[in-house]
């Protein structure tokens, strides 16, 4: 789930509140704006009920390997298989029994930040369209940064459930729905906590379009701030505040290497503040790289190393642009303690 800043108040005095045709104006926004994805989607003719299993011949070693190997590395990049890129999580669920450990650096913090995070996500299909998620986002010292955050400690911990829900009509080729909840731990930076629990019921979809390799990706999410149990209120300059996103991206993935457009339109609707309005644009490229090509460098999982810029404009606040490096790591825990998942393999 994409993470905001706390809203921090300089005036204990409370800020006008939206007139109601303007909230009525930015209502319609985000209708229109659905509405629009919609169209789109339905101007697509592939085949509605494409399987997402896996299907990229260059993730498979090559082609002398014996038929047991090929099968071997087509499960394992079948459940390792990109699930998410940049704010958008591909729709889908673990098959029944699976779990998948997911391990992803900020590598942006080394540059910006005084500590470095390093959330780490488990996934277990319970059902063969039931979910849970859970993790935990511990952070460190950065070595390449001094300052009053540079410390060890926990951000945050998370739990959810997803569904799969499969085809919906002749619109999506597939459907699922969430529902996550988070809470901060310890006394974490400002920027990662802001002292409130959080409850995030999500929706994501897919639609292959009319262009070979290309897929539209949709997420409606709404984020609600509650006050965390068990943990002291929030200084008076930081304002809970609900959010309502809704990410369309498109992703180009002939195979090993892609690339990825996404837009994410936002409304934010602080308590005793203003309500207003964002936007996010991410494009660059990705990497999904081959389970045959880690294996032999001595690596154990999947990895997916994502490059994007990023221009974020808020009402009230100065446009944000930047370039970010994501790496994604996804095993099973039986890989991260077997000795042999650590040796160098050749290809074939």
């Amino acid at each position: 789930m994409p993470r905001f800043c706390p809203t921090l108040t300089t005036s204990s005095a409370p800020q006008r509140k939206s007139a109601p045709h303007l909230r009525a104006w930015k209502l319609a926004c985000m209708l229109g704006g659905l509405s629009w994805i919609v169209l789109i989607a339905n101007t697509a003719h592939a085949n509605l009920l494409t399987d997402p299993s896996f299907k990229d011949e260059s993730q498979l070693p090559d082609d002398n390997a014996p038929p047991a190997v090929k099968a071997q590395y087509r499960m394992m990049e079948d459940v390792l298989r990109v699930r998410q890129f940049f704010d958008t999580t591909i729709p889908g669920t673990l098959k029944k029994y699976k779990l998948v450990f997911s391990f992803s650096p900020r590598a942006q913090d080394l540059t910006k930040k005084e500590y470095f995070r390093l959330p780490i996500q488990l996934r277990y299909g319970l059902r063969d369209r039931w979910e849970l998620t859970g993790g935990i986002s511990p952070f460190s010292p950065n070595p390449f940064n001094q300052g009053p955050e540079h410390r060890w400690g926990l951000a945050e911990v998370k739990l959810g459930v997803r569904y799969d829900w499969g085809h919906w009509g002749k619109v999506f080729s597939k459907v699922t729905v969430g529902l996550e909840g988070r809470t901060p731990l310890g006394k974490p930076p400002i920027a990662l906590s802001d002292y409130y629990a959080h409850v995030t019921p999500s929706i994501s979809t897919a639609r292959p379009l009319p262009w070979k390799y290309t897929t539209l990706f949709t997420s409606l999410i709404y984020d609600r701030s509650l006050e965390a149990p068990k943990r002291e209120h929030a200084p008076k300059e930081i304002m809970p505040r609900n959010t309502v996103l809704v990410i369309p991206s498109v992703l180009y993935k002939p195979g090993e290497f892609g690339a990825s457009l996404e837009y994410s339109f936002r409304h934010f609707e602080d308590h005793l503040a203003d309500t207003r309005l964002g936007h996010q644009v991410k494009a660059g490229p990705l990497w999904d790289v081959p389970l045959w090509r880690t294996q032999s460098w001595g690596l154990p999982g999947k990895w997916q190393v994502e490059v994007f810029g990023r221009v974020t404009f808020e009402e009230g606040r100065e446009t944000d642009t930047g370039v970010s490096v994501r790496v994604r790591w996804r095993t099973t825990v039986r890989e991260v303690f077997s000795k042999k998942s650590y040796e160098r393999k050749p290809r074939s």
